[in-house]
């Protein structure tokens, strides 16, 4: 996936990857509980479409351009879409208010937890083991969601291995699009919307108290089936043992530890954690092919 030639400066299959992400997501705001500035979102992701998935005519004049323009453009283009994941985020409760109204589908997946695991584990775990011991190691490794999703990137862009850089970076991108398109059309609150979080000696402890806070302030109601923490952090992991193996056991750990943390903190049904570890699987698998039609498509229109 690495650029080979001035060509391909734009069109990259990330490029084209979020394009069709955002002409998925656009259709939301035809529904009847679309906001009043809808025209605003929908020029927003018009717009994107554009640049992302340019004419001809501007690859043209970005061929001709000096190589560091080109390395520049390129680089912004490379970022834009792990960069732009939070405001990505916190546009998904609209969307899905949009489609439903407000309605979430909340009891279905409770009605799933219960066939699954004969009991509601989001809200039985922790009572069952009250321990701050296990709570604030599980809290903590919940919170290094952020720090899964950025490091593995950065390290493979500082030290120059861009084809792995690319590579990884569509397998993670194709992870966040697919579990976005989910909580836009099939939108599950989760417990914590639901139930209190544990609490007594557990409600005291740090990490307990920070994860608390951060959902606080950047949570997306409606976002919570499949769990794109344990989704997104199960593909990173798998793109870090491909191309990192030597830190992978690192990530893996920090994997196993926050699909725990989702579920003991009640943050997440297990079956969002469940399905979050299929379909984060499922993404580093296909991302190879589905980069590659990508690839194939863009040459066909040349």
């Amino acid at each position: 996936m690495s650029v080979q030639s001035p060509a391909h400066v734009l069109g990259l299959p990330l490029d084209r990857l979020f394009a069709l992400y955002l002409a998925a997501a656009a259709p939301a705001l035809a529904f009847g509980g679309r906001p009043s500035a809808w025209p605003a979102l929908l020029a927003a992701h018009a717009l994107l479409i554009v640049a992302l998935w340019p004419l001809r005519p501007l690859e043209r004049v970005l061929d001709v351009q000096p190589a560091a323009v080109q390395r520049a453009v390129r680089g912004v283009a490379d970022w834009s879409p792990l960069l732009l994941i939070p405001l990505l985020y916190k546009e998904l409760a609209v969307l899905n208010r949009a489609v439903h109204g407000g309605r979430y589908f909340d009891d279905t997946i409770i009605a799933w937890e219960q066939a699954m695991f004969g009991g509601q584990p989001s809200r039985e775990w922790a009572a069952a083991l009250p321990h701050l011991a296990l709570s604030e190691p599980l809290h903590a490794a919940y919170l290094s969601y952020y720090f899964i999703i950025f490091v593995p990137p950065l390290l493979l862009f500082l030290s120059g291995r861009r084809a792995a850089f690319r590579a990884g970076l569509f397998a993670l991108m194709l992870a966040f699009f697919t579990h976005y398109l989910f909580f836009i059309y099939f939108p599950v609150q989760g417990p914590r919307y639901l139930f209190p979080p544990p609490g007594g000696e557990l409600a005291n402890g740090f990490f307990h108290q920070l994860a608390h806070r951060v959902l606080e302030v950047g949570s997306a109601q409606g976002a919570a089936f499949p769990s794109s923490h344990v989704g997104v952090s199960v593909a990173q992991t798998l793109v870090v043992w491909r191309y990192m193996p030597r830190i992978a056991p690192i990530f893996a750990v920090l994997t196993l530890g926050l699909a725990l943390g989702a579920v003991y903190g009640g943050f997440h049904y297990a079956t969002d954690a469940v399905a979050g570890v299929v379909l984060g699987t499922i993404a580093f698998l296909a991302a190879p092919r589905v980069a590659g039609l990508l690839i194939r498509r863009d040459r066909a229109a040349d």
